[in-house]
């Protein structure tokens, strides 16, 4: 008989918490002049890259629970969800702040140019 490998949870939290969200960041980048699409793709990144990181949070907390992990572990990872979903939101906030002061600076420099 064949066992089945799990997925551990801490693996599922630095993926999703930490892996994911630095590709989106990086691979969706606007590496040359800043353009309204630039800054649309980089916003939409932070915030892909923010509900991948509280998807999988909870995705681990799910997983302790469900398979019977003591008392202390899964408070211990529902503080973890917690912090991970409150900087989260915070760093979506902060997307689209920085997306409408990229914006205004784009329409400055539009408006000096014409």
């Amino acid at each position: 008989m064949k066992r089945s490998r799990r997925v551990g949870r801490g693996f599922i939290l630095m993926l999703g918490v930490i892996v994911v969200p630095l590709a989106l960041n990086m691979l969706f980048n606007s590496y040359g002049a800043l353009t309204v699409d630039g800054a649309l793709r980089m916003a939409f990144a932070a915030v892909a890259g923010q509900t991948v990181a509280v998807l999988s949070a909870m995705t681990a907390l799910v997983l302790t629970v469900k398979r019977g992990y003591a008392w202390p572990a899964i408070v211990a990872f529902a503080i973890i969800t917690a912090v991970v979903v409150g900087l989260a939101v915070g760093s979506i906030a902060a997307a689209g702040d920085t997306l409408l002061s990229r914006l205004d600076l784009i329409a400055e420099v539009n408006e000096l140019n014409a």
